[in-house]
Parts: C-alpha cells; sequence; structure tokens
C-alpha cells in the first residue's frame, strides 16, 4: 500500500472509533440520566401504567347515648365498581347487572363503555344485591366494602344527630359538629394490572381496625328521649300545631338528657323529608317568648331589690293605657301582690314592675340569664336571638318586654334561664356529648359541668322557686302542669306571632308554652314544652303544661327520685316570703352584709359535681325580705 492509503485507511479507523466513542457516550450519558435524574418520574409513570389506587372512605364511628344504646352505627356494605377496559361485552354486562342492581340499563351501558380505568356503579348496596353481582362473575366488575351510616332507632333523636351524605361526610346535627372527631382516617384499595389492563392483584390496606373514627357518648336518655317525642309529637297532632319542641335538662349540670322536635324525619333517608323536617327548631328558631318572661323581669326586680314578694301592685282592672296604646289582661285584676302577678300572669303587673327597674338594668339581667348570646351548645346552627339595646326602646317597647313581646329568644336559651333559677341562680353551659373516646378505648375528650354566670343570688332563686310553684297550685295559670307525686314549679306563655305581611301581631297564630322545672323544692329536670301554632286551643296551659306533666311523671322514676305527696298550698305572699328565707337558709346562702364575693361550690341535686363561680354582689342582700 502508498503512504497515501495508509494514511487515509488510519484517518477512516479513527473516524469510526470516534464515532463509536461518541454514540456510547451519549448512550451511557442517557441512561446515567434515566437512572438518577429522572428514575422517581420514569418510575411514577411506570407504576401508573400497571396500579390504580381507588380512594376508600373511612369508617365512622358509632353515637351512644348515656347508657351505652347505640344510636348511630356504620355498617359494612359492598360498593359495586367496574373497569371498562376489561369488559367484554358490554351490552350484555349492562342488561345483566340492571336486573340485580335494580338500574337503567342505558345508564349501565353509559358508566361501561368510559374511557376511563375505573367507575362506580352502585354505592353500598344490600347483600343480597352484592351476593348475585358476584355470582354472575362478569370480568371487570368488582367490589369493595364502605362504611354506611345507618340510625337503628329510625326517628329518634334525628334533629340531635344529623345525617351525613353518600360518602359519609356529616351534612347536619352532631355528624358534621364532630365530623373531625367521627370520620376516621381515608385509606385506599391499590389494583394491579398487566399490559392489557387485566387486573391480577389486589391490595387492601393490611389493618383497618385502626381507621375508624372515634365515638360519641351522649348525655342523652334514649328512654327520656322516647318519652318526649311520644309526648310532643301526641300533642302537635291532637292541637293541629305546625311543629313543637320538648326539651328536658338537668339544672344542675347543663346536661341534656332529650331535645324533642316535631314534625320527625328519619335520618336513614332524609331525602325524602322536607327542610322543616330536618332542622333542630329549638336552636335555628327564635319566638317571642310571652308571659314566660315575666319570671326574669320579677328575678331582676326582686334581686335588684325594688320590689318585695308580697309588694301590692295595681293592675287596674285589666286594661292600662301607654301612649295611645292599651294593654289588656285576661282577666281583670285590681291590687295584686308580686308574687300572685306571677300566679295569675298579669301583663299589666309586669309591665308596672318593670317601670321600677331601669331599661338598661333590665336588659343586664337579661344577659345575665343568656338571652342574646349563643348558650354554646355542641351543635351547628345555633341562633342568638333578638334583644335590642335600651337605647333604641321607646315607652311601649319597654312595656312589652315586660311580658315578652318585642324581642326573641331560641328554646333552648328559655329552658336553660329557668333552669338557672333552679340552680340557686347559677346558668350552666348546656352539652350533648359528655365523652369522645377512640377505637382502641382511650378518652380523647371528657366534657365537664361549667357554670356561665350567677345570674341572681340563691336567695332570689329560691324566692322565684316558691313564686313558680303558685302558678301550678289553685289558681294559677299551670295547673295541668303537675304530675302526680311530684310537685312541679313552672310559668304558662301564649305568645302572639309576628305577621311577616303586616308586621302586626297576629291574633290567630301563636306559641304556647309551659316551662319549668320538679320537684319544685329539689329540682331534678327543667322542661320546656312549646308548640307553634296550636290550634282552636292555644293557651299555654292548656297545650302545653299537660305535655310536661306526661314527661314528668315518666322519666323521674326512670331517674330514682320517689314520689311524695304535694306540700301544703301556700296562703299568702307573707308565706311565701318566709318559705324562701327558710329554703334559702337551707341551702347555705351566705347572710345580708356580704358583698364582695359568692362562691358556688357544691354537689349538683343529681349527683354531679359543680364547678365553682365568683360572682360580685351588689349589696341587695340587705334589702330582701
Amino acid at each position: 500500500m502508498s503512504p497515501s492509503q495508509v494514511k487515509w485507511a488510519r484517518f477512516r479507523l479513527k473516524l469510526v472509533f470516534s464515532v463509536f466513542l461518541v454514540v456510547w457516550g451519549i448512550l451511557i450519558w442517557r441512561v446515567a440520566n434515566l437512572q438518577i435524574h429522572e428514575r422517581d418520574r420514569l418510575f411514577q409513570i411506570a407504576e401508573g401504567e400497571y396500579q390504580r389506587q381507588v380512594e376508600l372512605r373511612p369508617v365512622r364511628g358509632d353515637i351512644l347515648d348515656r347508657s351505652g344504646e347505640k344510636l348511630a352505627v356504620s355498617l359494612r356494605l359492598d360498593s359495586i365498581f367496574a373497569e371498562p377496559p376489561q369488559i367484554e361485552d358490554p351490552p350484555a354486562a349492562a342488561a345483566r347487572l340492571a336486573k340485580i342492581l335494580k338500574m337503567n340499563r342505558r345508564d349501565l351501558l353509559e358508566r361501561l363503555t368510559k374511557k376511563s380505568c375505573f367507575v362506580w356503579l352502585k354505592r353500598q348496596v344490600d347483600p343480597d344485591q352484592a351476593e348475585a353481582v358476584r355470582v354472575a362473575g362478569i370480568p371487570g366488575v368488582g367490589m369493595v366494602k364502605e362504611g354506611r351510616r345507618f340510625y337503628p332507632n329510625l326517628t329518634l333523636a334525628a334533629q340531635v344527630l344529623g345525617f351525613v351524605g353518600i360518602d359519609t361526610q356529616g351534612l347536619a346535627g352532631l355528624e358534621v359538629a364532630y365530623e373531625n372527631r367521627l370520620r376516621g382516617r381515608t385509606r385506599y384499595r391499590l389494583v394491579e394490572r398487566d399490559a392489557l389492563g387485566r387486573t391480577f392483584q389486589d391490595r387492601l390496606s393490611q389493618d383497618s381496625s385502626n381507621l375508624k373514627g372515634a365515638s360519641l357518648t351522649l348525655t342523652l336518655d334514649r328512654r327520656v328521649q322516647y318519652i318526649a317525642e311520644t309526648a310532643l309529637d301526641a300533642a302537635v297532632k291532637r292541637h293541629h300545631a305546625r311543629a313543637g319542641m320538648a326539651i328536658v335538662v338537668r339544672p344542675s349540670t347543663g346536661e341534656v338528657l332529650a331535645l324533642a322536635i316535631a314534625p320527625q324525619f328519619n335520618p336513614n333517608d332524609y331525602g325524602r323529608y322536607p327542610a322543616l323536617n330536618r332542622r333542630n327548631i329549638a336552636l335555628t328558631n327564635t319566638f317571642d317568648p310571652g308571659s314566660t318572661f315575666k319570671v326574669f323581669l320579677v328575678a331582676a326586680a326582686l334581686d335588684e331589690g325594688v320590689v318585695r314578694p308580697d309588694d301590692k301592685v295595681d293592675c287596674e282592672n285589666g286594661a292600662m293605657a301607654i301612649g295611645s296604646r292599651l294593654v289588656h289582661d285576661t282577666h281583670p285584676y285590681g291590687l295584686l301582690t308580686v308574687a300572685n302577678v306571677v300566679k295569675y300572669s298579669s301583663n299589666i303587673g309586669a309591665v308596672k314592675i318593670g317601670r321600677r327597674l331601669s331599661p338598661e338594668r333590665f336588659f343586664d339581667y337579661m344577659n345575665r340569664f343568656g338571652y342574646g348570646e349563643k348558650t354554646g351548645i355542641d351543635l351547628p346552627g345555633e341562633s342568638k336571638g333578638l334583644i335590642r339595646p335600651p337605647s333604641r326602646w321607646r315607652e311601649i317597647d319597654a312595656a312589652n318586654a315586660a311580658f315578652g313581646q318585642g324581642l326573641t329568644v331560641t328554646g333552648l336559651q328559655l329552658v336553660m334561664a329557668m333552669a338557672a333559677l333552679a340552680n340557686d341562680g347559677v346558668l350552666m353551659r348546656p352539652y350533648l356529648v359528655a365523652r369522645v373516646q377512640s377505637p382502641d378505648g382511650r378518652i380523647q375528650y371528657q366534657a365537664r359541668p361549667q357554670a356561665v354566670r350567677q345570674a341572681v343570688s340563691p336567695r332570689t332563686a329560691a324566692q322565684l322557686r316558691l313564686m313558680l310553684r303558685s302558678v301550678v297550685e289553685q289558681g294559677g295559670t299551670g295547673t295541668l302542669a303537675e304530675p302526680e307525686g311530684y310537685p312541679a314549679a313552672g310559668k304558662t306563655g301564649t305568645a302572639q306571632k309576628l305577621d311577616p305581611v303586616s308586621h302586626q301581631y297576629s291574633q290567630t297564630k301563636f306559641v304556647s308554652s309551659f316551662v319549668g322545672f320538679l320537684p319544685y323544692d329539689r329540682p331534678e329536670l327543667a322542661i320546656l314544652v312549646s308548640l307553634d301554632e296550636p290550634r282552636p286551643q292555644y293557651f299555654g296551659g292548656v297545650v302545653a303544661a299537660p305535655v310536661f306533666r306526661e314527661i314528668g311523671q315518666k322519666v323521674l322514676p326512670l331517674l330514682n327520685v320517689t314520689p311524695r305527696p304535694a306540700p301544703p298550698v301556700l296562703a299568702s305572699p307573707d308565706e311565701t316570703s318566709r318559705a324562701a328565707r327558710t329554703e334559702a337558709r337551707r341551702s347555705h346562702v351566705a347572710g345580708p352584709g356580704i358583698k364582695e364575693t359568692l362562691t358556688v361550690s357544691k354537689t349538683g341535686r343529681s349527683g354531679s359535681p359543680l364547678v365553682a363561680l365568683g360572682s360580685k354582689s351588689r349589696g341587695a342582700e340587705s334589702r330582701w325580705p
């Protein structure tokens, strides 16, 4: 070979070697880049090709009553799904599944032919349908377990418990208020597939026991709730009322033993009922309290020392002019004692007692009893009611407020204010959830009775208890309220409703109530019964008081309260004052001259401890009889 040929051959070898070197360098760089820098991204892409995660809803915790009876539970039911790429004959599969699942065939066919790797066919089917799908063995159709909420007592306490949606999310009541506690943890079903999209391995979470939500134990008593609902529902039907409520609480602790609403609904199938049935009107709806509010006016006047139980009030024979308007009593009265103003429910007497208080002081006592603010109960949707500040009151507004018109309250506010009088003047915070417990038995939360404030002194509360006792005695407006063997105390109320069209008080629509406690001298229960628009009878002492009596008669024996004969009727206001002083001494109330602090630290009548509360005294003790 000539030198030029040798030189050319060497050049070609070097060129080929260089090309191979560059190509191999590129390949090595690419491999290194794929293996190191893009490893995670490519792994996710590959995993997505042969794996799919299906979100499974967690199992909600149970809701129990105070004795451990289940009010809401979650059942493990099958939900049917399909993987469209695996369906060999969609029309045939749709026709077969339509018969089993009782669904529209076209809708099923549309789902089975979707360009998707996963579709739900029907959620939470009954066991018979699940077994039929399993026997059919249609390739590409499978099922997974999901939790479905079930309320075994059907309508019982439905407005308190609330309900959940198809994805087991809380939508109302305790179910939404305690959503984070009840819902548990989300888990996933991992499906592995081959290159043709065929499933060859399913893997479920190894341990699902720790995925269940916490359980709630309520203060609610299933037996008391049933008694209250049964009595209320019968009264609503008997008096053709639009709606009604009955609330039963322990005055010394604030525990809610029953919260009944009528009309009812079944939370297992809540969609079939109108919104009115599902609403907890004891918290959300407000109304004029009517004559029940006279109790708190008199409590304020006694506590401030501007009246005594035996002071005389001229009720002007049943009619009194205020500006261009007239205030009437149901019956014409002349001179009445303050105690009898409460007993006979005189509007004119209440107006005159209200005039001895300044509007500012009366407004202050409204706030002390919890009106105009939320009670703080552990349920959603609570209203504050509407109480205008005294700077906006005219003379007629002050008169209306004295007998419970021109302001609005909720049923829960009203019963808790009455419970404060039964509890030596201490206003308690109502609550429904006694404790929250994790699936492994650990207590996550334990409720304790909580005092809000000292609304009035224990001595004033003792005087009011005796006045309210007279309401259910002969001649009072609430004689139908007393259960046999359990002396009661309370107040009737018949409030006109405001017409939203004319903005005037209706002459035909009323809210009729009775609120009280029993036994009156050692109260175990405070109860409110209220009916919305009863007809043709509408007086609270006629339509609501008998429901109060029925609930008390049936519930107190369950609480092991022994019946006893009713005490003798108090013949005069002087005896009322003497009995109030005796009861105050029995309750170890601080005597006159104690003006710095009042400490309430005792055991409630139901045996539950009451928290200590400090309250400034206004020095009115020295003026009490």
